[in-house]
C-alpha cells in the first residue's frame, strides 16, 4: 500500500486489513510504548515463552528500541518470521557472540524504523486518496477515514509531532553503553527527523480537507520556533551531508506547513481567525527577519494582514506592513520560496507538492494585485525564476492563462511592455507555459507581441511629439536588419527611460520569432569581439533563452505545418551557430548544446535535412573506415577506424571542467531520437555513437565531477536506455538483419562483455536491495520514484545483463567459454566474489517499492540459468529453505500479483533443464529425512520450512479437474509448463506424489476431453507428456490407458480431429524460437508425435481402434490435398504429409474396404501428386521427402488398382515422370558440368534425400508394371528421354565424393530398368559415351597410397570404401545389359573392359586386400561380367587381346587365393574386418570363431569359384569333344592347371593354379554337403510333351528288371575320415549354402575332367607327370565316389550296376524310316526347368547335363543303323538309354568294375566277362573315337526315346568318369 504497487489486491482484504487497525493508525508513533510503559518485566516474559535463552539478546534489543516489553517480543517475532532472509543455522551462529549480535540488532532495528514510517505512510495515503474518486480503494479509504474523523486525526498528529520534537534518545544509547553506540544514535536521529517531516506532511496534507484553526496554529508555530524551523536539532550533525539535507527539508516542511495556516483565499471569511492570529503572533513573527527562512513566513504575514484586516486603510499600519514586504525582499524571500517549490519533496506531482506549489502562487498573485500596478514587482529578485517553476505545472499554467489582469498575469504584462529588453524573461516564461501544456496559447501570444521597446535613434526614428512622453513614427523603421518586418508610418510610441537609456516604446505588433532571429544574427556579427568570454555574455544567454523555448515549441509539433515561418530561420540558424562555435577555443556548451537539441526535435519532422546538414558540420563522432569488418577493431575505438571529433574535445576542454554535460547530454538525446526512427544508416550514426558511448563515456563517467548526483544518473540514464535502444532494435526487429546491422549488435555485445563496461553494468546491477530500500525510504515519496533515479538505473542494467546473456552466441559462438563479464558473475570459490551479483539479484525478490523489480530478478536469474554451466545454487549461497521461502512462498499468497507469481513459475521451468541443485530446493527432494537442522531458537524440529512447488501444482491439477476451462488462465499455464519440462527433461520423479495419486491422468488430461478453445499451447504441452509416457511406460500404466482409451473413443476423438485439422490458411512469420510459434502448428506437431509414437508402441499400452484409424487417415489425406492448394505457409503441409506416411507405413494392405473407396482414395492420392508437380520446385525439402514417401508406399498398397485401371496409371505414372524430371533438372543445375567447380559446389542433403526417394519410386514403379502392368507403361519414360537424363546425371555426379550416395541409387534404378524390358532403351542411349570414362576410378583414389587409418563417416575426398559399391553397380548394369542383349551390346561390353582392363584386374585382386562386403560385391560383380563375357572370348581377343590375357591371368590368381581362404580362417577374417581392424585380429590368440559373417564369406567365395571355374571353362577343352569327337586337336588349347612341382614360391604373383588346388575345392564342397546331410530326391530339370506319369514309371520299371547292376570299389573308407584333414571347420561347412555348393561341385568336375583328360592325352607332357595326374585324380576322388556312392545311387547299389541309370518319364517312339523321315527336333524338348532358390547364385547356375545333351543330340547315330562289327564285347553298357549312354559307352572301359548279368540271361555266357584287365582294352579304346555302336538289343525303348534328366545323373556320370580316367591312357 505505501509504494502503490498493491493494485491487485482484493479491495474486501484490504478493507479488513485496514479496519483491523484503526486504532494503530490513529496513534502513529505514539502506538509504539516506551520501555517505562512495560506492563510485565521481559524476563518474566520470556520465561512464560519458555525461550530464556533468548534473553540477553532480548534485553539489547528492548534497550536499543526503547519500547515496551511485549511490543519488543512482538517485534522479534515478527522480524525473524516474515523479514529474516538467512538460514536457522546462521540465526544460531548470530545469537552466539556480542559482535555477532550488532548485525542482527541493527537489521531489527531497522525493521522497528520501518515498521514506524509505514504507519504514517498508510495514514498519508488514506488522506490522499480517500477523496480521490478514480482511485480503486477510493470507497474503502473513505470507510476508514470516516470511522477515525479528519479532527481526531489532526489532533493525534498533533500531538505526534510534539512528542517527536520532544523525544529524546534511549538512555544508554545516548550514554554510549550499547555496542556501535554513535552509529546507533545517528540512525535514531535521522529516523526521528524522518518521522517528524513525515507527520508534518500529514498534517499539510490534512489543511487541504480540514483548515487548522487558531489553537492548532497556535501550537504549531510554538513547536516550530522551538527548535528554530529545525535548524537546532538535537542530535543533527551540520557537518554532515545528509543531516543538513534532513534539516533542510525540516525548514522547508515546518515553512510550507505554516505558510498553508496563513493562506486564506476567501480573507474576509476568516476574518475573525485572522484577527486572533495577528493579535496571538504578530509579535513573534515581526521579530522574526534574521534568517532566509524568514522572509517568506514576513511576506506571507504582510500579506494576510493586508488582505484580511483594515491594515490597507491606516497609514501607519500599512507603513509597518510594507516594512515587513521591505524585510521580506531583503531577506530574499522569492529566492526562498523557488527553493521550496524546487526541493525533492515538493518538485514532483503528489498531491503535497500541488498544495505547496497552490499556496505560493497565490502569495504571488495576492501580491501582484496589491503592489504591481506599475509593475515594479517585476524587479524583485527571484520572482521570474520563481514564476517559471509555478508555471511548469499544469493546473498552475491554466489558471495563469485564464486570468487577464488579476494575479500573477501582471508579471507576464511587465514583460510584453518592455519587449524585448527582457527578452530572457519572455522565452523562460513562454517555455515554462509550453512545458505546462499551453504551448497553442503562449505561441499565439509571442507570435502577435503588442509592444516593441527600441533604444532611441534620432537618425532612425522620425518621429512626432503628440503628448507628454507620446509620439508618433512619421517614417516606417526596419529595426532588424536583413528580416522581413517594418514598422509603419504613424505608429504611436511611447519614450520611457531605462537605466541603460531612453527606450521608444512602439505599439506594433512583432514576431517573438523575428527577435530571436535578429538576437541570432547579431550574435554571429559579435563573435569575434567576444574574446572567450561567452559564460557571462547577455546576447548569448538570450538567444540560448529563445532557443530553449524554440525546442519546446518544436517538440509539440505534430508535423512541418505547425512551424510557421518566422520559426524556420531560426532553427535553421542553429546549424551556423554550431558551425560558428565549432572553431572557438572555449565555445559556450549551453548555447551548443541546445541548437543540438533544437536539431534533435526537428528530426521527426524533418530528419533527412537535419541529418545531412548535422553529418556535414562535421561535430559528432563519425567512422572513418568504412571498410573495416573485425567489430573487435570498432570495439577498442581505434583511431584508424573511428573519431570522436568535436564531442570529444568539449567534453574534455570545456564541460569537464565546468561540471556540466549539456551538450553531451543534447548529444545522447540526438543519438536516441535518431535511432528511434529506424532509418537504418548504422555505420553513420549509431555505430560511431555506440563506439563512443561505450570507449569514451560510459567506462569513465564515474570519476567525473558533478554538481549533483541527479545531473551523473541523468547521463547514465541515457546510455542505459541507449543501449536498450540499441539491443531492442537489432536483436527483436522483424526485418532481416544486415551486415551493417549484424557489426553495430557484435560491437554492442563485445564491449559490454568486456571488463570495461561490463564492471560499470555489474556495479549497477548489484547496488543490491538494501540500498535501493534504504534510498526509497529516504524519498518523500514512496509512490512516485524518480525518472532518472537509482531504481531506474538498476531495472536498465539487469535488462541490458539479460539481453547481453541472450546474445552472447552471436559473438562467442556456441562454444562454452566465459566472456569477462560471465567471469565476474560466475566467479568461483564464493570468497573471491566481492560483487556476488547473483545472490544480489536474488535479494530484489523482497523489493517493496518497486514492482517490476522482482519481475525483473526472476527473470534475469532465469536467464542466468539457462546460460549458466555452473551450480546456480552454489551461487545463490542460500539453503533450500531460503530459496523457497524467498520464491515458492509468493505463491500462494493472494497480495501478490500474478506478474510476480508468472516470472517465478518461468524461473522453476528454466531452472528445471539446466539447474538440478535449484531445482531440488523448488520441488523439495529429500529433506523429509534430514532431522539435523534446528529451529530458530533451538529446538529440535522436522524442517518444513516452506512448502514445495508440488503443493501449488496439486491445487492446479484440483482446478483443472473441476473446470478444465482453468488452463486458459496464465498461472495454470504456467504450471502446465513446468510439467511439461518435467517429463521432457525426464524428471518426472520430482513429482512421484502427484503420479501416485489414481486421478492424475484424469486430472491432467481433462482438457483433452472437453470443449476446445482456441489457441491454447496447453494441449500440445499435454500430448507431448502423454507422447514420452506412451513411449517410456511399456504399456504398465493403467491410468494412462483409462485417458487414451476415452481420448479415443468416437465422440472425443472426432472432436478433436475437427480441432486440430482445422488450420488456419495464414501466411507464415519467421519466428526466432519456438515459444513464438502460432498454437495450432505446435498442436499439429505434438498430434503427430503422438500418432507416430502410437503407432510404434501399439498394442503395448493399447492399439488405435480401427474405425478411428481409419476416420483419421482419410480425415489427414483430405486436409492435406486441401492444404496442398495453400503453400504460403508449408509447415502444416510438412506435418501432415509426414504423418500421413506414418499411417502408411503401418499399413501392410489397403485400410480401404471396398473397390469404391479404394478409387476415392486413388482420386485424392492423385491429386495431391499433380498438385505436387505444379509447384514442385517451391515445396520445402520436408515437404518433397513426405511426399515421395506417400506416393511410393501407395504405389506397394495399391499395386492391383494401378494395374487394373490404364487411366489412372496413366495418371500416376506421368505424375511420376513429372516429380523424377524436376529433380533430376534441379540435379542437372546443381552440378556444374566443369569438374572443378563440381567439387566446390555443395548441395544440401535435403535435396539429395528427395532425388533418392524419387529413385527409389522409380525403381517400386517399374518392378509394380514390370510383371503384370500394360505393355506400354514405359512410354513416359521414353518421351521425356528418362534414361539419357538419368545417364548423364549420373556421368555428372560419378567424379563427386559428395554426391556418391546418389551415385549408387542412380545406379541401382538403371539395373532395375535394364533387368525390364526397357532395357532395349540402353541400347540407344549411347551408354558408353556417358558411363565408360566417368566409372574410371576418381583420380585423387588412384593416386593415393593404400592407408590403414580409419576412414571417417563424413570424409570430404574418395576411399576405396566409398568407391567400391560404385563401381560395382556399375559392373553389374553392364553385366546386365550384356545377358539381355548379348551380341547387340557386346562390342559395347568389350569396350568397357578395354577401357577398365587395369581396373578389372585389380578389383578380382581386391581380394588379397580386403573382402568387406562393398569388396566382396565388387569381386563378385567383375568376375560373373568376365565369366559373361568369356562366351564370346573369340572375339573378345579379336577386339582386345591384351585385355582378355591379363583378365584371365587375374582370374586364375584370384581362384588360387580363394583356394586358400578356405584353410586360412584368420586371414579369411582379417580381409572380412577390413584394413582398418585387421590388426587386433592379428593379434588376437584366441581361436576363430565360426559366425554369421564368416559363412556368408564363405557362400560368397563360392560364387566367386563358380564364375572362376566358369570363365575358365571356355579356354579349357569342351568335355563331349574329348570324350565323343572322332577328331582330336589338342593345338587348340594350352593347359591351364601346373602338374609340375617346383620350388616354393616365394611372392604370390607367381602363385599358379594347380590340380591339387582344384582338387581340394572338391574334397572341400564334398564334405560340405556330407556335413549338411544333403539329399537327392529325383526331381526333374526338365519337362517332356504328352508324357504320362504312368508310362515312365511302366518303362522305368521294365529297365529295373532287364538290367540289375552291382559295383563296388576296392577299398571303402568313410567320405568324413578322407577330407577332415585338409578342409575347413565342420562348423563352417555345415552351414554354407548346400545348392552353391553342389553347384561349385558340379563345375569344379567340369574343370577337372576336362583339364584331366587334356594333359592326360597331351603329347608333350611326360609319362611321369602324367601318372601324377591320375594319381591324384584317383586319390583326392574317392571322397566324391563315396559321396555318390552314398548319396546318388544309396538306394540300388545292392541291386542294380553303377553303369546303369534311372529312366525318368520314358516315352517310347516307334522305329522310323529314315529315308521317309526324320526325328522331328520337337520331339525333344529343350524347355529347362530353372530350380527355384533365393540364392541370386542360382540365377547363374548353369544346367551342365542340358548341355551335354544338347551337345551330343547331333552326334548320336540314327536309330536302326549297323556300320560295324565288333570283334570284341567291350561292356554291356547298351546305347540306347538315352544320350547318357553314349557318354557312359565312351568312358566304359574301367577295369576295376564288375558287371553282372541278369537272372533270366545265361549265367555262364556272362560269367566269363567277369573281369577286364587294361592290357586287353588299349586297342580297343583306341577304336572308340570312329567307333559306332549298334542299336538296343533290349526291348521297349530305343534311343530316341525321351527321358527326363536329374540332378544324381550328372553326379553319378562324372563319378564314372573319374573311375576311367585313372587307368586310361
Amino acid at each position: 500500500m505505501v509504494s502503490g504497487i498493491h493494485h491487485e489486491t482484493p479491495q474486501a482484504m484490504v478493507r479488513e486489513e485496514l479496519m483491523s487497525v484503526c486504532s494503530e493508525l490513529q496513534a502513529g508513533v505514539l502506538h509504539f510504548k516506551p520501555k517505562s510503559a512495560s506492563d510485565v518485566q521481559l524476563e518474566a516474559l520470556l520465561r512464560d515463552k519458555k525461550q530464556e535463552k533468548l534473553l540477553s539478546f532480548t534485553e539489547r534489543l528492548q534497550d536499543l528500541l526503547n519500547i515496551e516489553s511485549a511490543q519488543c517480543w512482538e517485534i522479534l517475532c515478527y522480524y525473524l518470521t516474515q523479514e529474516y532472509r538467512g538460514s536457522a543455522s546462521l540465526l544460531t551462529q548470530l545469537i552466539s557472540t556480542e559482535t555477532s549480535m550488532a548485525k542482527l540488532l541493527a537489521d531489527i532495528s531497522h525493521y522497528y524504523s520501518l515498521e514506524r514510517m509505514i504507519v504514517l505512510k498508510i495514514v498519508k495515503n488514506l488522506i490522499v486518496f480517500y477523496n480521490v474518486q478514480n482511485h480503486p480503494y477510493h470507497k474503502e479509504y473513505r470507510e476508514v477515514v470516516d470511522k477515525l474523523t479528519l479532527t481526531r486525526l489532526r489532533d493525534s498528529y498533533l500531538d505526534q509531532l510534539e512528542s517527536l520534537i520532544d523525544e529524546q534518545p534511549p538512555r544508554k544509547l545516548a550514554a554510549g553503553e550499547c555496542f556501535y553506540s554513535t552509529d546507533s544514535l545517528k540512525a535514531w536521529s535521522e529516523r526521528n527527523s524522518r518521522e517528524i517531516k513525515e507527520v508534518l506532511h500529514i498534517l499539510l496534507l490534512m489543511t487541504e480537507h480540514l483548515p487548522m484553526g487558531l489553537e492548532q496554529i497556535k501550537r504549531l508555530f510554538s513547536v516550530f520556533k522551538q527548535h528554530s524551523f529545525g535548524r537546532t536539532h538535537k542530535t543533527l550533525n551540520e557537518g554532515n551531508a545528509y543531516h543538513q539535507q534532513l534539516m533542510r527539508s525540516l525548514t522547508y516542511s515546518e515553512m510550507a506547513l505554516l505558510l498553508r495556516c496563513l493562506d486564506f483565499e476567501e480573507p474576509r471569511q476568516h476574518g475573525e481567525l485572522i484577527e486572533q492570529l495577528v493579535e496571538c503572533l504578530d509579535v513573534d513573527i515581526t521579530s522574526m527577519y534574521h534568517r532566509q527562512e524568514h522572509g517568506p513566513l514576513l511576506l506571507f504575514w504582510m500579506l494576510m494582514r493586508l488582505r484580511g484586516t483594515n491594515d490597507a486603510d491606516d497609514a501607519s499600519s500599512l507603513l509597518r506592513c510594507r516594512h515587513l514586504g521591505k524585510r521580506a525582499v531583503d531577506l530574499k524571500c522569492f529566492v526562498e520560496l523557488h527553493s521550496i517549490v524546487t526541493h525533492p519533496m515538493f518538485s514532483d506531482d503528489s498531491l503535497l507538492s500541488r498544495i505547496v506549489r497552490k499556496t505560493v502562487y497565490n502569495q504571488v498573485g495576492y501580491m501582484c494585485d496589491l503592489f504591481d500596478g506599475d509593475g515594479s514587482c517585476a524587479r524583485y529578485e527571484g520572482i521570474y525564476e520563481l514564476l517559471y517553476e509555478l508555471l511548469s505545472w499544469p493546473q498552475l499554467a491554466k489558471d495563469f492563462c485564464s486570468r487577464e489582469e488579476t494575479g500573477a498575469r501582471s508579471l507576464y504584462t511587465t514583460l510584453l511592455e518592455n519587449f524585448p529588453l527582457d527578452f530572457t524573461n519572455l522565452a523562460k516564461l513562454g517555455k515554462a507555459l509550453t512545458k505546462g501544456g499551453q504551448r497553442n496559447y503562449i505561441k499565439k501570444q509571442l507570435e502577435s507581441l503588442p509592444i516593441l521597446a527600441l533604444m532611441y535613434d534620432e537618425r532612425e526614428h522620425k518621429l512626432n511629439e503628440v503628448g507628454t512622453d507620446d509620439f508618433e513614427l512619421t517614417a516606417s523603421v526596419r529595426p532588424y536588419p536583413r528580416i522581413d518586418f517594418t514598422i509603419p508610418a504613424g505608429t504611436s510610441c511611447t519614450a520611457v527611460q531605462h537605466p541603460t537609456g531612453c527606450y521608444m516604446h512602439f505599439r506594433t505588433e512583432v514576431n517573438f520569432f523575428d527577435s530571436l532571429h535578429h538576437e541570432m544574427n547579431c550574435l554571429l556579427k559579435e563573435t569575434g569581439h567576444l574574446h572567450g568570454d561567452f559564460e557571462t555574455n547577455d546576447r548569448i544567454r538570450r538567444v540560448e533563452a529563445g532557443l530553449k523555448f524554440l525546442e519546446c515549441a518544436v517538440q509539440c509539433t505534430q508535423s512541418v505545418e505547425g512551424i510557421s515561418a518566422e520559426m524556420v530561420h531560426p532553427t535553421e540558424m542553429c546549424i551556423d551557430l554550431l558551425n560558428k562555435f565549432k572553431t572557438v577555443q572555449c565555445p559556450p556548451v549551453g548555447l551548443l548544446s541546445t541548437c543540438l537539441n533544437v536539431c534533435t526535435a526537428l528530426l521527426p519532422l524533418v530528419d533527412e535535412e537535419i541529418f545531412a546538414r548535422v553529418s556535414n558540420l562535421g561535430i559528432l563522432p563519425s567512422i572513418s573506415d568504412g571498410s573495416v569488418a573485425d567489430y573487435k577493431v570498432y570495439a577498442s575505438g581505434s583511431a584508424s577506424c573511428f573519431q570522436a571529433r568535436f564531442l570529444g574535445c568539449i567534453i574534455d576542454n570545456v564541460e569537464k571542467k565546468l561540471e556540466r554535460y549539456d551538450f553531451l547530454l543534447a548529444y545522447l538525446s540526438f543519438l536516441r531520437t535518431y535511432t528511434k526512427l529506424k532509418r537504418n544508416r548504422y555505420t553513420q550514426v549509431e555505430l560511431p555513437g555506440l563506439i563512443f558511448v561505450l570507449h569514451d563515456v560510459f567506462p569513465h563517467v564515474h570519476a567525473w565531477h558533478f554538481r549533483s548526483d541527479q545531473d551523473k544518473n541523468k547521463i547514465y540514464f541515457e546510455i542505459l536506455s541507449y543501449i536498450c535502444d540499441i539491443l531492442d532494435l537489432v536483436s527483436t526487429g522483424s526485418a532481416p538483419r544486415s551486415k551493417d546491422r549484424e557489426l553495430l549488435l557484435k560491437v554492442c555485445i563485445y564491449s559490454l562483455l568486456n571488463l570495461e563496461n561490463g564492471m560499470i553494468l555489474l556495479r549497477f546491477v548489484g547496488v543490491g536491495n538494501s540500498y535501493l530500500q534504504n534510498s526509497m525510504e529516504l524519498e518523500t515519496n514512496w509512490m512516485q520514484q524518480q525518472p532518472q533515479g537509482i531504481m531506474m538505473l538498476v531495472r536498465l542494467s539487469m535488462r541490458i545483463l539479460m539481453q547481453l546473456l541472450r546474445l552472447k552466441g552471436t559473438v562467442y559462438g556456441d562454444h562454452e567459454s566465459l566472456s569477462p563479464l560471465e567471469a565476474l558473475i560466475y566467479t568461483q570459490p564464493k570468497q573471491r566474489d566481492t560483487l556476488r551479483i547473483i545472490s544480489t539479484v536474488c535479494s530484489y525478490m523482497s523489493n517493496i517499492f518497486d514492482r517490476l523489480l522482482p519481475i525483473l530478478s526472476c527473470r534475469l536469474l532465469k536467464r542466468i540459468a539457462l546460460e549458466f554451466n555452473m551450480s546456480l545454487l552454489a551461487c545463490l549461497d542460500m539453503e533450500p529453505d531460503q530459496i523457497r521461502l524467498t520464491f515458492i512462498q509468493k505463491l500462494p499468497d493472494e497480495l501478490e500479483s500474478d506478474s510476480i507469481k508468472i516470472a517465478i513459475l518461468e524461473l522453476v521451468d528454466a531452472c528445471i533443464a539446466k539447474q538440478p541443485g535449484v531445482t531440488e530446493a523448488f520441488f523439495k527432494v529429500n529433506y523429509g529425512q534430514d532431522k539435523s537442522s534446528r529451529s530458530f531458537f533451538g529446538k529440535e524440529c522436522q524442517p518444513t520450512i516452506g512448502e514445495s512447488i508440488v503443493t501449488y501444482m496439486r491445487e492446479f491439477l484440483d482446478a483443472l479437474e473441476q473446470e478444465p476451462l482453468t488452463i486458459q488462465q496464465a498461472l495454470p499455464r504456467k504450471i502446465m509448463n513446468i510439467m511439461h519440462s518435467l517429463w521432457k527433461h525426464n524428471l518426472q520423479m520430482l513429482v512421484s506424489d502427484l503420479l501416485k495419486q489414481s486421478k492424475f491422468w484424469q486430472k491432467l488430461c481433462s482438457p483433452l476431453l472437453g470443449q476446445f478453445e482456441p489457441n491454447i499451447r496447453v494441449y500440445t504441452q499435454i500430448l507431448n507428456i502423454v507422447s514420452i509416457e506412451v513411449y517410456t511406460c511399456n504399456g504398465e500404466n493403467a491410468g494412462l490407458k483409462e485417458v487414451l482409451t476415452k481420448f479415443f473413443e468416437i465422440k472425443h476423438f472426432g472432436q478433436w480431429l475437427k480441432y486440430v485439422f482445422d488450420i488456419p490458411k495464414v501466411p507464415a512469420v519467421v519466428t526466432s524460437s519456438s515459444d513464438e510459434l502460432p498454437d495450432w502448428i505446435c498442436c499439429l506437431q505434438a498430434f503427430k508425435d503422438l500418432i507416430v509414437i502410437m503407432l510404434k508402441k501399439q498394442p503395448k499400452l493399447m492399439s488405435i481402434p480401427e474405425p478411428q484409424f481409419k476416420l483419421m487417415s482419410n480425415k489427414c489425406l483430405t486436409v492435406l490435398v486441401d492444404r496442398s492448394h495453400y503453400l504460403e505457409d508449408m509447415r502444416p503441409f510438412i506435418m501432415l504429409a509426414e504423418l500421413y506416411v506414418f499411417i502408411l507405413l503401418k499399413l501392410n494392405h489397403s485400410y480401404t474396404n471396398s473397390d469404391k473407396e479404394d478409387e476415392e482414395l486413388m482420386e485424392h492420392l492423385l491429386q495431391l501428386m499433380s498438385r505436387i508437380c505444379s509447384c514442385y520446385e517451391d515445396l520445402h525439402v520436408r515437404a518433397k521427402e513426405a511426399c515421395l514417401a506417400i506416393i511410393t508406399k501407395s504405389a506397394h498398397l495399391y499395386t492391383r488398382l494401378l494395374i487394373r485401371d490404364s487411366s489412372i496409371s496413366l495418371r500416376f505414372l506421368n505424375s511420376v515422370v513429372s516429380i523424377i524430371c524436376s529433380e533430376l533438372q534441379s540435379m542437372e543445375n546443381s552440378v556444374s558440368l566443369d569438374r572443378r567447380q563440381s567439387v566446390e559446389s555443395t548441395e544440401s542433403t535435403g535435396s539429395t534425400n528427395s532425388l533418392i526417394l524419387c529413385l527409389n519410386l522409380l525403381k517400386t514403379v517399374a518392378t509394380t508394371f514390370h510383371s503384370e502392368g500394360p505393355g506400354n507403361w514405359d512410354l513416359p519414360f521414353v518421351s521425356v528421354r528418362l534414361f539419357q537424363r538419368l545417364l548423364r546425371c549420373i556421368g555428372h555426379t560419378l567424379p563427386l565424393h559428395n554426391k556418391h550416395v546418389l551415385t549408387v541409387h542412380l545406379l541401382d534404378v538403371l539395373i532395375v530398368f535394364a533387368k525390364s524390358h526397357c532395357s532395349v532403351e540402353f541400347l540407344h542411349c549411347d551408354i558408353g559415351e556417358y558411363l565408360w570414362l566417368s566409372l574410371k576410378p576418381p583420380r585423387e583414389l588412384v593416386q593415393a597410397k593404400y592407408e590403414f587409418n580409419k576412414p571417417t563417416a563424413d570424409a570430404e575426398s574418395w576411399t576405396p570404401e566409398h568407391w567400391w559399391p560404385v563401381y560395382a553397380r556399375g559392373i553389374e548394369l553392364v553385366n546386365i545389359i550384356y545377358d539381355k542383349h548379348k551380341a547387340c551390346f557386346l562390342k559395347t561390353a568389350l569396350q568397357f573392359v578395354g577401357i577398365h582392363e587395369v581396373y578389372l584386374v585389380d578389383a578380382m585382386l581386391l581380394s588379397k586386400q580386403s573382402l568387406e562386403p562393398a569388396a566382396m560385391q565388387l569381386i563378385k560383380a567383375t568376375v560373373s561380367l568376365v565369366a559373361s563375357l568369356t562366351e564370346h572370348h573369340k572375339e573378345w581377343a579379336q577386339e582386345h587381346k591384351t585385355s582378355l590375357m591379363n583378365i584371365m591371368r587375374a582370374m586364375q590368381s584370384l581362384l588360387c587365393h580363394v583356394s586358400t581362404l578356405f584353410h586360412q580362417q584368420r586371414n579369411l577374417k582379417c580381409l572380412l574386418a577390413g584394413r582398418h581392424c585387421q590388426l587386433e585380429i592379428i593379434r588376437s590368440t584366441a581361436a576363430i570363431v565360426i559366425d554369421d559373417d564368416l559363412i556368408s564369406a564363405c557362400n560368397d567365395l563360392t560364387d566367386i569359384i563358380i564364375f572362376c571355374v566358369k570363365s575358365l571353362l571356355q579356354f579349357s577343352p569342351d568335355l563331349m569333344e574329348l570324350i565323343c569327337s572322332s577328331v582330336y586337336e589338342p593345338y587348340k588349347w594350352s593347359p591351364l592347371l601346373d602338374v609340375k612341382f617346383g620350388a616354393p614360391k616365394l611372392s604370390e604373383e607367381n602363385v599358379t593354379l594347380t590340380f591339387s588346388m582344384i582338387l581340394n575345392l572338391v574334397s572341400i564342397y564334398v564334405k560340405a554337403l556330407n556335413m549338411q546331410n544333403h539329399g537327392f530326391s529325383e526331381v526333374p530339370l526338365n519337362i517332356l510333351p504328352n508324357v504320362s506319369h504312368e508310362v515312365g514309371e511302366v518303362a522305368d520299371m521294365e529297365s529295373a528288371s532287364m538290367l540289375q547292376t552291382n559295383r563296388t570299389f576296392s577299398k571303402t573308407m568313410s567320405s568324413t575320415s578322407i577330407v577332415s584333414a585338409s578342409c575347413p571347420a565342420s562348423e563352417l561347412l555345415s552351414n554354407m549354402d548346400s545348392h552353391l555348393c553342389l553347384l561349385a561341385l558340379e563345375h569344379l568336375l567340369m574343370f577337372v575332367a576336362s583339364q584331366g583328360i587334356y594333359i592326360i592325352r597331351s603329347a608333350e607332357l611326360e609319362p611321369r607327370w602324367k601318372q601324377i595326374v591320375r594319381r591324384d585324380i584317383s586319390n583326392e576322388l574317392l571322397c566324391f565316389h563315396e559321396f555318390v556312392r552314398r548319396k546318388v545311387i544309396a538306394d540300388s547299389r545292392d541291386s542294380r550296376s553303377p553303369w546303369l541309370r534311372r529312366k525318368h518319364g520314358l516315352f517310347k517312339l516307334n522305329f522310323l524310316d529314315p529315308t521317309r523321315s526324320s526325328s522331328s527336333p520337337s520331339s525333344r524338348s529343350t524347355d529347362v526347368v530353372r530350380r527355384t532358390s533365393t540364392a541370386p547364385a542360382n540365377e547363374l547356375r548353369v544346367n551342365v547335363v542340358r548341355r551335354l545333351h544338347l551337345q551330343q543330340q547331333n552326334r548320336t547315330p540314327a536309330a536302326g543303323t549297323n556300320n560295324f562289327d565288333m570283334t570284341r564285347e567291350l561292356s554291356p553298357i547298351p546305347a540306347g538309354h538315352g544320350p547318357t549312354g553314349a557318354q557312359h559307352l565312351a568312358t566304359s572301359s574301367t577295369p576295376r568294375l564288375g558287371i553282372d548279368g541278369s537272372s533270366n540271361d545265361g549265367s555262364g555266357e556272362l560269367g566269363s566277362r567277369k573281369r577286364l584287365y587294361p592290357g586287353e582294352q588299349l586297342d580297343e579304346l583306341s577304336a572308340l573315337e570312329v567307333q559306332y555302336f549298334p542299336p538296343p538289343t533290349e526291348p521297349g525303348f530305343c534311343e530316341q526315346s525321351q527321358v527326363q534328366f536329374v540332378e544324381e545323373d550328372y553326379l553319378k556320370l562324372m563319378s564314372l568318369l573319374f573311375t576311367v580316367i585313372p587307368t586310361t591312357e
